[in-house]
């Protein structure tokens, strides 16, 4: 993680913003004034926390000190932030300024100083028991300037300004970031400025926030109010100077270099998007140091996890305000555009404003507080992130969008959630994959549902697959995936009958693995083709050969989308499931539910007309085979028209075999259900199918 310095520039070629003209303005004008006798000058470098008052303040030191000129400045840096009390700040500050001359003038400074000193109003506060001894060399000294002086106070001070003339140096006194002083403190700098070293041949240069430093003092003028500390700010300074705007084309390309620093591998369009959207959050170069700052720390754990534009947008959020961020993850429902149980009874209109209603309450919620342009600012952002157009879930997935329930979280912990599998997990895992062969796959898939959901795994699958290449790969990274998928685990001890819950991987791997990816829309007519005939007949071959047969039938029933295409019969990897079928003994033919044999048993027809034949008359025919018991499995009381229907036109082939076995089967069996629905049907279905 590389951290960026927040240290001023000193040297005026490392300006980026253009300032070296106002640079030369301010020196021009100092030398200006210096070119002659002057009284007090306070020149007041305006600008907020972060937009380089300090830079502009080291600049025009340096421009100064090597302008080459033997104009008599001597330049003082006075800090009054590194001192804790009106008497120690006001040491100081004559201590600074007494450096660069003789003896003589020295002591006419001390003694001016000294006074200056005790007669502070908190001065008196040294005296207070228990306030501390830190002020005591100081005390000792206004006492000794006391009984040696016979001049008032303002007399020495005259004194002070005639000595500074004699000498022929012009003081240039410039003391930075007044605005971190306490109030006290900020007004003793002030005071000092305006009235007790306003000396002749002396410039001040001071930086601050002008709006902080008005509030700060406003207690002590007026009516107490931010526009009367100003006005008294007027008073002291005589050329304010307010930092220009940063160009919006400076800060943009400024933006683009540290963040391709701080991203690096990112490649440029992708940072001149970002950029984009962050930029209206930025606006000084401290606010873009610290925001790099903070997305280096959360990079190392969330590069590779989330969406790197979602992520850069979302720390924005927080570098302004925390209490937005802690909100968008408190409005996750609203802002993802979700609907409630009782919303999605309603109409779809309705339930599309209802769901608008509650987004935008949300935004409204997560921007209360925020003012200005700063709040449209947010709301953009949130418009962004939470893409109510979007239709493709699994297009926002494999881009790990903030939007998705999957990758949501891991933007606010920082870390990969434990549910679920860290995308560097499966990018090395899928960099694997064709070094495994299809049950050391399967094993890795069992491996992570020990630890993880069905659900996860089958994202797990997914993620491999769309983020392999488009066509032979990711067709190829399909089929193993789908192969593995159907011996592992999740596919093992189905039940014997249309199994539809949502754990299962009998609809997930024809729906979502095969079909997608292993066949190829026509974007001319819509029609599905085959990629590669051969890699599907593998792919389904492996499955139907290796798979339980729970879940191979179930599977068979799930894939209409694959053999009810058009395009793919399924000629050569049906008569596999039906071999296996049928070296099943015949009661265990007979656990499966009557929608898994009619499912098989129409395909196996379809591609295997005799096969299929020689097989249905032996289920008849085979006094092994009990009778009654198939008649109630095709026909089972549950649906009779549509089950006598597809036992008619399954088995219309079939038809003399089953009457001379029902003729020789007992009365029970004759007279039941089954039998005499399909006694009272069977020749008028002959007749019409």
């Amino acid at each position: 993680m590389s951290i960026i310095q927040d240290i001023p520039l000193t040297d005026i070629s490392q300006d980026r913003f253009g300032r070296t003209a106002l640079v030369e303005l301010i020196v021009d004008s100092i030398n200006e004034v210096v070119s002659a006798q002057h009284s007090c000058v306070v020149y007041g470098i305006y600008g907020k926390w972060g937009e380089g008052k300090t830079s502009l303040m080291n600049f025009v030191k340096n421009r100064l000190v090597n302008q080459g000129k033997d104009d008599g400045i001597s330049l003082v840096e006075f800090n009054p932030w590194l001192v804790n009390n009106d008497e120690a700040l006001l040491h100081e500050f004559f201590h600074s300024i007494m450096i660069d001359y003789d003896d003589k003038t020295r002591e006419v400074f001390k003694k001016y100083g000294s006074l200056a000193i005790f007669a502070s109003k908190t001065i008196v506060n040294a005296f207070v028991p228990g306030v501390g001894t830190a002020i005591g060399n100081a005390i000792d000294m206004a006492k000794n300037a006391l009984i040696d002086s016979d001049d008032s106070l303002a007399e020495l001070k005259k004194k002070v300004s005639k000595a500074i003339e004699k000498s022929g140096k012009h003081l240039v006194i410039m003391i930075d970031d007044v605005d971190r002083l306490d109030k006290e403190e900020l007004h003793t700098v002030l005071r000092l400025i305006r009235q007790v070293a306003d000396f002749s041949n002396c410039i001040y240069i001071i930086a601050m926030d002008v709006d902080m430093v008005a509030k700060s003092i406003s207690d002590y003028h007026g009516n107490k109010t931010s526009q009367d500390g100003r006005k008294f700010l007027d008073k002291i300074v005589q050329v304010p100077i307010t930092l220009p705007h940063i160009p919006d084309s400076n800060m943009m390309k400024l933006v683009e270099e540290e963040l391709s620093n701080t991203l690096q591998g990112t490649d440029e369009k992708q940072i001149e998007e970002i950029s984009n959207s962050i930029c209206p959050f930025i606006s000084t170069y401290r606010e873009l140091k610290r925001y790099c700052n903070q997305l280096s720390f959360v990079l190392p754990h969330l590069k590779d996890e989330v969406n790197i534009k979602d992520l850069c947008l979302l720390e924005a959020i927080k570098m302004t305000s925390t209490e937005a961020y802690r909100k968008i993850h408190e409005s996750r429902s609203p802002l993802m555009h979700e609907t409630s149980d009782t919303i999605q009874l309603i109409d779809k209109d309705q339930e599309y404003e209802a769901s608008e209603k509650r987004y935008q309450d949300a935004k409204d919620y997560v921007t209360r507080g925020i003012e200005g342009a700063m709040k449209d600012v947010i709301e953009t952002a949130l418009d962004v992130l939470f893409e109510n157009g979007s239709f493709d879930y699994q297009d926002d997935v494999d881009k790990k969008r903030l939007q998705t329930d999957v990758y949501f979280q891991k933007y606010f912990t920082q870390i990969v959630p434990s549910d679920l599998i860290s995308d560097k997990e499966l990018d090395e895992f899928k960099n694997q994959i064709y070094k495994m062969n299809v049950e050391e796959i399967a094993q890795k898939l069992d491996q992570w549902s020990e630890s993880y959901s069905a659900a996860e795994v089958k994202r797990a699958a997914l993620y491999v697959i769309r983020n392999s290449a488009y066509g032979d790969e990711k067709c190829k990274v399909a089929s193993i995936m789908a192969e593995s998928l159907s011996v592992c685990s999740l596919s093992m001890g189905l039940p014997p009958h249309v199994y539809v819950d949502s754990s299962s991987v009998t609809a997930f791997v024809p729906h979502q693995v095969i079909h997608p990816y292993m066949f190829v829309q026509n974007a001319e007519n819509g029609q599905y083709n085959i990629w590669d005939k051969k890699i599907l007949d593998e792919t389904l071959a492996y499955i139907f050969e290796r798979g339980e047969m729970n879940y191979c039938l179930n599977f068979l029933c799930s894939s209409d989308n694959i053999f009810a295409s058009g395009v793919y019969n399924g000629d050569r990897v049906i008569p596999i499931l039906a071999r296996r079928f049928v070296e099943l003994e015949n009661v265990e033919q007979l656990k499966y539910s009557k929608y898994l044999l009619f499912n098989l048993f129409t395909y196996w027809k379809r591609v295997e007309p005799e096969s299929f034949n020689d097989y249905a008359t032996r289920l008849f025919v085979n006094p092994e085979m009990p009778f009654g018991r198939v008649l109630n499995k095709f026909i089972d009381g549950t649906d009779d028209t549509q089950d006598v229907i597809n036992f008619v036109t399954l088995f219309k082939l079939q038809i003399p075999q089953i009457n001379e076995r029902l003729q020789g089967e007992s009365e029970e069996i004759r007279t039941s259900h089954a039998a005499r629905i399909y006694g009272s049907n069977y020749q008028v279905l002959l007749t019409s199918y």
